[in-house]
């Protein structure tokens, strides 16, 4: 069995480990620790994935260059 745990480190508790352990006990488990990638966010948000999509575009198209907040496309 393998899992992917995927928490921002504010919501990191002690209860996480105890959970892990009883998900695999008495088992031997590696944990690898990295930083989670952030495009998965936007490309599975469609707001943020068309924007980016345009974004794209108009910089290939040599358009002009458009800044525009995460708080604008809610």
């Amino acid at each position: 069995m393998e899992t992917t745990i995927k928490i921002n480190t504010d919501m990191l508790q002690p209860d996480i480990l105890e959970a892990i352990k009883k998900m695999f006990p008495h088992r031997t488990v590696e944990i690898n620790i990295q930083l989670a990638d952030d495009s998965d966010y936007i490309l599975n948000n469609q707001a943020y994935a068309d924007e980016l999509s345009e974004r794209i575009s108009t910089y290939n198209q040599k358009k002009e260059t458009i800044e525009i907040k995460a708080k604008d496309l809610l």
